[in-house]
């Protein structure tokens, strides 16, 4: 067994980065499962996180943190209608696909217990509010783009579902679709 991470909350989502990366730990290893793979006692897991899914909430909610601001930082010029595409991109790569199931399994378990993901929930936003951002760069209205940025942000999450539930439909050309057909609510898609 490996030397005690430390106490810290953050210590200890880092070394669980370090560990089973971006995805979290598998759906088939206990808390005990983890903290042995980690060199702590399980207690301080729990202490820390609660439960599997309060610590599968918390590495999720730092990656989402970290995808956050890759995805930021490369659509900080891009417009409404190419800030989608580059999103789609990056959630439909199969790299993520396992963090993606998770993603969709604690939504499911937030539906139902909204006082336990509260701070999960509050933090889905901020995708909307990146490309909300984009589409005042194209010029749109500030209610207009709020709109678009969470029917954009559904609809890209729906497809993303879609796609693990059948992977073998058209997802990407659907998706592709959607996202072009963007371009006539922002104005990017219309002649000059």
């Amino acid at each position: 067994m490996r030397s005690p991470v430390g106490e810290g909350r953050e210590r200890l989502l880092e070394a669980l980065f370090d560990e089973f990366g971006e995805n979290g730990p598998g759906a088939n290893l206990s808390m005990r499962q983890v903290a042995e793979r980690l060199g702590v006692h399980h207690t301080l897991l729990t202490y820390h996180f609660g439960s599997r899914p309060g610590l599968l909430r918390a590495v999720l909610s730092e990656a989402r943190r970290r995808d956050n601001l890759v995805i930021a930082a490369a659509g900080d010029e891009l417009g409404f209608e190419a800030l989608c595409r580059t999103i789609w991109s990056f959630y439909s790569d199969p790299a993520h696909e396992d963090r993606i199931r998770a993603f969709f399994h604690l939504v499911g378990l937030a539906v139902y217990e909204q006082d336990v993901f509260h701070e999960f929930v509050a933090d889905i936003d901020d995708l909307a509010r990146i490309l909300e951002a984009a589409a005042l760069r194209d010029g749109i209205t500030p209610t207009q783009a709020e709109r678009q940025s969470i029917i954009a942000t559904s609809c890209l999450r729906g497809l993303l579902l879609q796609r693990l539930l059948t992977p073998t439909a058209e997802i990407d050309a659907a998706a592709e679709h959607f996202i072009t057909s963007l371009g006539h609510f922002t104005g990017e898609g219309r002649p000059s």
